[in-house]
């Protein structure tokens, strides 16, 4: 790895609402090798803590949707899925402005599943590796996930997945 001029680009890990504390933190962790994705605090929490371990989490361990009030969770699955479609462009946008031609850009799990699009948009010739930290659903428990076809495209659009 010390022979590579890799880049770890992630999600800050805290909050960081004001322009000053984002230089700050950027800075300091540019030291590390690191470039931080600033996601604002309902986006967040929509995309983490809702889309990702409420909806995605429990599928691919088999659990299946949340069965509470249909209506209710159709509506709360459609804004979460909004919301992680957001945050995957706001990964995007960061890994395309330290993007140079060259580079091959690894995606790591299903909460980056929508990256590998976004970023082959920005640039079909990039190289672009997705890989899946849990063994993938079989079709009977995807099929249950409204925003399959999306992800699965998204998914696809990776140069190799893993």
């Amino acid at each position: 790895m010390e022979d590579l001029d890799a880049r770890w680009i992630g999600w800050a890990g805290v909050n960081v609402p004001d322009e000053i504390g984002k230089q700050s933190l950027t800075k300091a962790l540019a030291e590390k090798k690191c470039i931080p994705v600033f996601l604002d605090e309902e986006t967040f929490h929509q995309y983490y803590n809702g889309y990702c371990n409420k909806i995605l989490w429990p599928l691919l361990h088999y659990f299946g949707l949340p069965q509470e009030d249909r209506l209710a969770t159709t509506r709360g699955i459609q804004s979460q899925f909004d919301a992680y479609r957001n945050a995957n462009q706001g990964f995007a946008d960061v890994v395309c402005k330290h993007y140079n031609e060259g580079d091959i850009v690894w995606c790591h799990d299903y909460h980056l599943m929508y990256l590998p699009q976004f970023l082959k948009e920005y640039d079909s010739a990039m190289k672009v590796g997705w890989f899946l930290h849990t063994p993938f659903p079989s079709s009977e428990i995807l099929r249950t996930l409204p925003s399959r076809s999306q992800l699965l495209k998204s998914v696809l659009s990776a140069d190799i997945v893993g």
